[in-house]
């Protein structure tokens, strides 16, 4: 019994916080994202991106946090945002109602593109990594 006790508390203080466990998709999303070029199609093949100046920016933080200075809903965003595997989930309260999108995301030549889910046509958003 005692050395079953001692085998318990051996497998105990083997275990400990694993700091680095976050999925690496969501370490190179953290950080600021500027919008800077689309992909949006009313119903047609669209094959070039449309260069955005002075796009709105994303700051994704690693609490899990989030902002978006898009002045949407009256203002700049604060919300929360999760990641699993490739599609990020933002939500967000926009006056009194909660706001749940999700996009597809990938990371492509140092670029973040996020396109809409369940978008038919062209949705996608270019977003360059801001120092």
């Amino acid at each position: 019994m005692k050395q079953l006790t001692y085998v318990f508390v051996l497998f105990l203080l083997s275990c400990g916080k694993d700091e680095d466990t976050l999925p690496l998709i969501t370490n190179e999303l953290l950080g600021k994202w500027q919008l800077e070029a689309t992909k949006i199609s009313p119903g047609d093949i669209v094959e070039n991106w449309t260069a955005v100046m002075n796009g709105p920016i994303f700051e994704f933080k690693a609490n899990g946090s989030y902002t978006h200075n898009e002045k949407a809903c009256g203002g700049i965003v604060n919300g929360i945002y999760s990641t699993n595997e490739s599609v990020l989930t933002l939500r967000y309260h926009c006056e009194n109602n909660a706001i749940e999108t999700n996009f597809n995301m990938t990371f492509a030549d140092g670029r973040l593109v996020l396109s809409n889910v369940g978008c038919i046509e062209e949705c996608s958003y270019k977003y360059r990594k801001m120092e």
